[in-house]
């Protein structure tokens, strides 16, 4: 009886290590960080620009990519999903320096917290206000300001 207990933590014993030089079968990117299954060295790149990022810009782009992208596109260029398709006027192009430099931090909080109605655009950008806290709708005027410089 004692024999297999002392085999079953041997055995116990050798497969941890050999996990853990296994890696989960994830493969390694540059100086040993693991890219994700499927992901690229351009993935971590962009990882690792996003890791210098503010903590307000992450979370504007966490919150924008998951709510606003759908129109105003990944890039906040205005190309998002529906874009060539009946949205009319199209969403705003955040990219547009032209058009950011009057956005101001109070013009953008407002039109996110009202809707694009509630400065005189579109009204087909929804109101925020009760889905978002004050503090995220910061976070997003900070990230869609990084689409202009």
């Amino acid at each position: 009886m004692k024999t297999k207990v002392s085999i079953s933590k041997f055995a116990l014993f050798a497969a941890i290590p050999a996990l853990m030089l296994a890696g989960c079968g994830k493969p390694q990117g540059k100086a040993g960080k693991v890219i994700a299954k499927g992901g690229s060295a351009d993935s971590l790149a962009a990882a690792e620009a996003n890791a210098n990022l503010p903590f307000d810009v992450k979370e504007g782009k966490r919150l924008f990519s998951h709510y606003c992208s759908v129109c105003h596109g990944e890039t906040g260029d205005g190309t998002g999903q529906y874009y060539g398709s009946s949205l009319q006027p199209s969403p705003a192009n955040f990219t547009d320096k032209a058009f950011m430099k009057n956005m101001t931090d109070e013009s953008l909080t407002k039109s996110i917290t009202g809707g694009s109605a509630s400065v005189g655009k579109s009204n087909m950008c929804p109101p925020w206000g009760k889905t978002f806290e004050s503090d995220e709708i910061e976070c997003l005027v900070a990230y869609v300001k990084t689409f202009s410089k």
